[in-house]
């Protein structure tokens, strides 16, 4: 088992990149589950799932911190994950849901501090990875920058109602 070294997770956490814990069907399942990726082709998905390593956390372990640079998505397989958001807000995060898609695009801090709650098993898409693939396939980008549009103009009609 390799060590991952990635932003957020810190030396500690197991990788099994090598050693899949799942095989190629479910880590499209889980990934088309992210909103910025759900419009996507199944050809495409699969490209961003062939980036996607396996990781397992232990609990306790912080995945994010508010305020510092993220660089990559986090798919929850397994486990569960607390979120505290500035101003006091808590939620509970599970299987099948997400966190870090505004950094994997920008590279921009964190809006929330995430633990592990329990042991967990993840998916990461590191943004050096994630950013080579958008260079080399541009209707992947605007397939992306369709369903980030469409969801601003749904933000800005719930804000506005």
């Amino acid at each position: 088992m390799t060590e991952y070294y990635g932003q957020g997770c810190g030396r500690g956490a197991g990788s099994l990149r090598g050693e899949d814990m799942f095989g190629k069907s479910s880590k499209i399942a889980l990934l088309q589950k992210v909103p910025l990726f759900r419009d996507l082709s199944r050809k495409q998905l699969d490209q961003i799932a062939r980036l996607a390593d396996e990781l397992e956390v232990r609990e306790g372990k912080r995945l994010a911190t508010a305020g510092d640079t993220g660089l990559e998505l986090f798919v929850i397989v397994d486990g569960h994950a607390r979120v505290k958001i500035r101003g006091g807000r808590t939620a509970r995060l599970g299987p099948g849901e997400f966190f870090g898609e505004m950094s994997l695009l920008d590279g921009g801090p964190r809006s929330a501090t995430v633990d592990a709650e329990s042991g967990m098993r993840l998916l990461v898409v590191g943004r050096r990875g994630f950013w080579a693939l958008l260079e080399s396939a541009p209707p992947l980008v605007l397939k992306m920058m369709r369903t980030l549009s469409r969801r601003v103009r749904d933000a800005e009609a719930a804000v506005s109602a």
